[in-house]
């Protein structure tokens, strides 16, 4: 009697501590929250559904259910056949251990500490001018601007030796080390900088111009003194020569820096376009449209010799029959005309902030995280996968392309299911990421960050965070449920 009835307290014993935390910590704050899904921004006052309201209909959670969906589809595809074709090839090298240990790596680090460390990748600085040069401390722009550069000094000489202007490299480089040796030795003067220290900056210059004219800006903490004066005393130098030239050949200035005579164009019809407009001769918004391509349009003209047309230009026909003046006339360059001329590489790109291009750099992010847990589960199902049912397939005369379609996949199919269940599921609460990367700026709000914010950002809004949780649990729990069926449905199978 006393066997049986501790056979029956057994079971409490075991049980009644996890029931209780169970309750506790999941049953009970969850019915809470659905309660002050209910009530006001206070949780003092019933005010029915103007929650859920807000929660499916404001326009920051209509953002946060379109990235959610973007989510959903690049982060699952992107995990599962990832993970999948890694699983694959992996399975058939002798370093399968080291390569399947460098993918599942990045499961091993917080996703904050991910999200920073791809907020470094993705970091963009001010991308500078030509003659004043920026560098690039993220990754991705640092290569992208390896790739296609823009064009130096160098390249200016070049097209101005061209078109026979007598210019050479030394010119511009002997006067930036003139101007610079000027300034280190008048700090040395007034003792902001030693003499040792003027005498390694002197020994470095030379080089360090050429750098520079190769586009690659030397640090200001170095002691360098002039550096501000460098694009200027560049110009300077390039004028100084282009001064030697007789009268009338702005034309061949133009061809190699055109940019110095569309700037001048543009300058006279801007004036001529507000007369012809004051004058009521060209409508204002027929106006706008003009100075809104007039530059354009000024460096065709520069280039190719090709003359406007359409409404509006023939009211100021004089002033373009004056631009062959202006170009002949042009006798020196400046420094917005070379920046100009020479930007002609790529531009960084702004990951964080470009729509909707950032958003899909935060589901890299993600993806970069994932595939090592959905490699893992993948490949475990892989190689439980019968070697004779493989060779069977080869004896038939089957390739490995339709081995994997044909074979593989099928086979698999039970748990590739389960695995993306639990991709979406993770790509539903997605949070860390968008918050660490972003905080759900530049509109790459989601789901989760939203609830965390209405609730901490500053609004403290109960209800509407309660709202949004109890929506995304709704969104949730369907897709757990059938994920953990999946899951009975391949352990009744084995």
């Amino acid at each position: 009697m006393e066997a049986a009835q501790q056979s029956r307290w057994t079971p409490l014993v075991y049980l009644g501590p996890a029931v209780f935390l169970l309750f506790t910590l999941m049953v009970y704050p969850s019915l809470d929250t659905i309660r002050l899904s209910f009530m006001d921004r206070n949780a003092e006052e019933f005010v029915g559904l103007e929650n859920y309201e807000y929660a499916l209909t404001s326009t920051r959670m209509q953002e946060a259910f379109r990235n959610n969906l973007i989510w959903l589809i690049f982060f699952t595809i992107g995990t599962v056949a990832l993970g999948l074709l890694i699983a694959t090839l992996a399975d058939r090298v002798r370093y399968e251990a080291l390569a399947k240990a460098i993918i599942f790596m990045p499961m091993a680090i917080s996703f904050v500490g991910a999200g920073v460390i791809w907020k470094f990748v993705y970091d963009l600085n001010p991308p500078g001018s030509p003659l004043q040069p920026g560098s690039q401390i993220g990754v991705l722009n640092a290569i992208l601007l390896s790739l296609d550069p823009d064009e130096n000094l160098y390249d200016a000489v070049d097209k101005l030796r061209a078109e026979d202007i007598p210019i050479e490299d030394d010119d511009i480089a002997n006067a930036l080390i003139a101007v610079e040796t000027d300034g280190i030795e008048a700090a040395v003067e007034e003792g902001t900088l030693s003499r040792d220290k003027a005498d390694d900056l002197l020994d470095d210059l030379p080089d360090t111009v050429r750098d520079y004219m190769q586009s690659t800006l030397p640090d200001p903490d170095d002691g360098w003194q002039t550096l501000g004066q460098w694009p200027r005393t560049a110009v300077d130098a390039i004028n100084a020569r282009l001064a030697e030239l007789p009268e009338g050949s702005g034309r061949a200035i133009c061809n190699a820096i055109p940019f110095t005579c569309a700037f001048e164009i543009e300058s006279s019809a801007e004036d001529a376009i507000d007369e012809a407009v004051a004058a009521e001769e060209i409508d204002p918004g027929r106006a706008r449209e003009m100075l809104n391509g007039l530059r354009s349009t000024a460096l065709a003209y520069v280039r190719n010799g090709q003359e406007p047309s359409g409404e509006g230009w023939q009211a100021i026909s004089d002033n373009v029959a004056g631009w062959d003046g202006i170009i002949a006339g042009v006798s020196g360059v400046n420094v917005r005309a070379i920046n100009s001329t020479l930007d002609t590489g790529i531009e960084p790109v702004d990951w964080i902030r470009e729509q909707p291009l950032n958003n899909l750099a935060l589901i890299l992010v993600g993806v970069w995280i994932w595939t090592g847990f959905c490699m893992v589960i993948l490949s475990a199902a892989l190689k439980s996968i019968p070697g004779e049912l493989l060779e069977a397939a080869r004896v038939d005369g089957a390739n490995e392309v339709q081995i994997f379609f044909r074979v593989i996949v099928p086979v698999l199919m039970p748990t590739i299911t389960v695995v993306t269940t639990t991709m979406i599921i993770n790509v539903l609460k997605v949070f860390d990421i968008v918050y660490v990367m972003t905080a759900g700026n530049f509109g790459t709000e989601v789901i989760a960050n939203r609830m965390y914010l209405e609730m901490y950002g500053g609004n403290r809004e109960f209800g509407h965070a309660s709202a949004i949780a109890v929506v995304l649990m709704l969104l949730i729990v369907p897709i757990m449920i059938y994920n953990i069926y999946q899951f009975r449905q391949q352990e009744a199978r084995r």
